[in-house]
């Protein structure tokens, strides 16, 4: 054999011997090379059972989160100066539409409005009569929110409250029905009967004002319980006029009516939804929440009062 002839032992059994040793070192020598390999491989690639385990958080995921806005001391001073049943709402800049709803949201545009207040409640019942002397809401209470009163009457009662109401501007009620949020209503993206009657909890009628949970400026109802009457005339679709206090076209056929009602569906209390009417009408085709007409009309709306500042 050749490599027996690379030893000078002439036994053939001695050749062999030596034959094996030379085989069974050099196996030795390939297995601790594997061996090392593998422990480097392991190394930089650990197996699933040396993973650390993951473990889940046991607190669970807020739904919503309304976080009261926090003044500065100089706008605290005028929040203690608001008109009573009145809260002050810091003005800024937001984003006002909806790029991803219906036509008339579009386009979603830049706007800033000044600081301004704006009632805590809808007009309680109550405090319409008071001014007004009848009383046209079909559900009765001294609490609840007067409903079933078109523009004209509004302005009526704007009118005979010498200077301490009006309507607000569109841009002024998406502001603050916003509460800073940029969800689809002001608590998150899910309807949620805590802060909203609507067609799900209300039970086919409207609840006293301030009977759900405020907004971050501590407004109520905003959301549901009855629509509400802003000042803007009424146009298919934002044209950007004015980025600084916006109050809609000049002239028009319809007003804009906001917020939703205790019958309207969770889609039609969006912040951004809209919804038009003519100043003398209170009845309006009842809309779904994907903004479909259907032939049923009704007429719980109702509004809030604004102010601007005084001038300083």
């Amino acid at each position: 054999m050749v490599l027996c002839k690379l030893f000078t032992t002439p036994s053939k059994t001695m050749c062999f011997f030596k034959f094996f040793i030379i085989i069974s070192i050099i196996s030795l020598v390939s297995a601790c090379s594997e061996k090392a390999e593998d422990q480097a491989h392991q190394e930089i690639h650990p197996s699933f059972s040396e993973l650390p385990e993951v473990t889940e958080d046991p607190s669970p995921i807020p739904i919503e989160r309304v976080v009261p806005v926090q003044l500065s001391p100089e706008d605290q001073v005028k929040a203690s100066k608001a008109p009573e049943g009145m809260v002050f709402i810091k003005g800024g800049c937001f984003i006002m539409g909806n790029d991803y709803a219906q036509e008339d949201e579009k386009p979603e545009h830049e706007v800033c409005v000044d600081d301004f207040y704006l009632d805590k409640y809808e007009v309680s019942q109550a405090r319409w009569e008071k001014v007004m002397g009848f009383m046209p809401s079909r559900f009765s209470g001294a609490d609840l929110p007067v409903e079933q009163v078109n523009f004209l009457n509004v302005q009526k009662f704007i009118l005979k409250s010498g200077g301490s109401c009006r309507l607000p501007t569109e841009a002024e009620w998406e502001y603050a029905a916003r509460g800073g949020a940029t969800t689809r209503y002001y608590w998150g993206n899910m309807a949620h009967g805590k802060y909203a009657w609507f067609e799900d909890n209300s039970e086919k009628t409207t609840h006293p004002i301030g009977s759900t949970a405020p907004n971050q400026y501590g407004v109520y109802d905003m959301m549901g319980n009855v629509w509400e009457w802003v000042n803007d005339w009424y146009e298919p679709y934002y044209k950007i006029r004015s980025k600084n206090n916006p109050k809609g076209p000049e002239t028009g056929d319809s007003k804009v009516v906001r917020g939703g009602s205790f019958n309207s569906s969770a889609g039609a209390l969006r912040i951004t939804n809209r919804v038009w009417l003519h100043p003398k009408n209170k009845v309006f085709p009842k809309v779904t929440t994907y903004g479909q007409i259907i032939n049923e009309v009704f007429n719980y709306i109702g509004f809030r009062c604004a102010q601007s500042l005084p001038k300083s």
